[in-house]
């Protein structure tokens, strides 16, 4: 891919769509883009519409796993007994600003609804199909994209400091055998084994052994887009405010004006909820923030794959020769400024498990994942017109299975069955839920 001031210019340059654009894609993270590139290879006239702020993109800043075992919702048993200590901000995993509580409570209503193991399991079902196809997905992305080397099969480790983390794990670890989910617990000893410049403070682990992870997810996402103006492609740098759809196609609202398209694929992340509204759909969506912040390492010290720390809520993931930190999750409301004191706590706290640099320490990045209560996706399409497709929602698995999702979106726009079951991401299954 060319770089420089000539291929930074064109990857500025706005283009209005016209009334020729087959498909407008709205957003630009990773699910965006990737459903851009799959419907472009497809022969069609694509439009790419998203406000141009790359470092927005939740996809841009989180651990760069593409992980095969990330079958498991966040409503999971024994979630409803945290509760008490993420409302009292006891627990560095989640935080919750009272604030936030009135215009989310329908969807953690939904949510611990959810919060039971028959949920858990049927969830797993659901997206096992998904996310076992997503490393191929990726490998064969890297390959078109000419970044091969960004994906490496190192694995997905989860630490605990005491005995007992493996045994909490039981059930989990039960329900990734059943859909093939290779693992392997770990000693203290076989933990510094493979992470030798790891403190030993951890006492267990588990290792996702055929996950993989991504050095750095910003620089794929940068290629994506470069690759797809290369192709032909359209680029407008603004927001949606609002779509309607008509027999013939779809009117676009951004900033500017208006614009047409024959169809509209909603990929706007946490942003979404609102443009499946006049498509007749109605989408309980959290926007999930977290924060990360990177480091160097002091001397000749590495880590090999992303380490989670259980008991800390983090994931230390290297980058390019830095340490990612992310931290947990934080529920606020969309207007909400940033509050550094989970990252704070987080970054303080990987720091006494690997040796950071910490005149290095980079700036806080913050995005938001949009996440449904069920943790899965939203794909499929809209309930009043074919003329709109979803493909947003996907929560903590946006970067693993962004390319497949766009395989399968243009399969939709195509008229093929897709190869992995869509029903249970279909949008109608919150309405179909209210009315049980």
């Amino acid at each position: 891919m060319p770089r420089g001031p000539q291929a930074a210019a064109s990857t500025r340059a706005a283009v209005t769509p016209g009334p020729d654009t087959d498909v407008a894609v709205l957003g630009a993270g990773i699910v965006g883009l990737a459903v851009a590139l799959e419907v472009q290879r497809r022969g069609r006239r694509v439009a790419l519409i998203a406000p141009d702020d790359p470092r927005g993109r939740a996809s841009f800043g989180n651990a760069g796993v593409v992980s095969l075992g990330s079958i498991l919702p966040v409503a999971g048993p024994g979630l409803v007994g945290r509760l008490p200590r993420y409302l009292l901000g006891r627990d560095p995993a989640v935080r919750i600003r009272p604030g936030a509580l009135p215009a989310a409570a329908p969807w953690a209503a939904r949510f611990l609804r959810l919060c039971n193991e028959a949920a858990w399991r049927q969830a797993a079902r659901a997206l096992a199909p998904l996310v076992a196809a997503s490393l191929a997905a990726h490998e064969a992305l890297a390959a078109d994209l000419g970044c091969a080397h960004r994906i490496r099969r190192h694995g997905y480790l989860r630490v605990w400091r005491e005995e007992g983390g493996l045994g909490g794990a039981a059930l989990e670890r039960e329900i990734l055998r059943e859909h093939g989910v290779a693992t392997e617990a770990l000693s203290a000893d076989a933990i510094a084994e493979i992470e030798p410049h790891l403190a030993r403070r951890y006492a267990c682990g588990l290792l996702a052994t055929d996950s993989a992870s991504i050095h750095t997810p910003g620089d794929l996402l940068d290629r994506m887009e470069r690759a797809f103006l290369e192709r032909g492609g359209t680029r407008l740098r603004a927001p949606v405010r609002a779509l309607a759809a008509t027999t013939d196609g779809v009117t676009l609202y951004v900033s500017a004006g208006e614009c047409r398209a024959a169809h509209a694929v909603v990929a706007a992340g946490a942003r979404s909820a609102p443009l499946a509204l006049p498509a007749g759909d109605r989408i309980p969506l959290a926007a999930e923030r977290g924060y990360h912040r990177e480091v160097a390492l002091a001397g000749n010290a590495t880590l090999t794959r992303p380490v989670h720390d259980a008991a800390g809520g983090f994931v230390m993931a290297p980058m390019d020769g830095r340490i990612r930190v992310t931290s947990g999750v934080e529920l606020a409301r969309p207007d909400d400024p940033p509050d550094h004191a989970q990252i704070h706590g987080a970054f303080a706290d990987a720091g006494q498990s690997l040796p950071f640099a910490p005149e290095s320490a980079g700036e806080i990045w913050m995005g938001s994942r949009p996440s449904t209560p069920d943790s899965l996706p939203v794909i499929g399409v809209a309930t009043k017109t074919p003329r709109v497709v979803y493909a947003f929602g996907h929560g903590h698995i946006g970067l693993s299975t962004g390319p497949v999702t766009g395989r399968l979106v243009a399969d939709l726009l195509d008229g093929k069955r897709p190869d992995v079951p869509l029903d249970p991401f279909s949008p109608r299954r919150f309405r179909e839920a209210a009315t049980r």
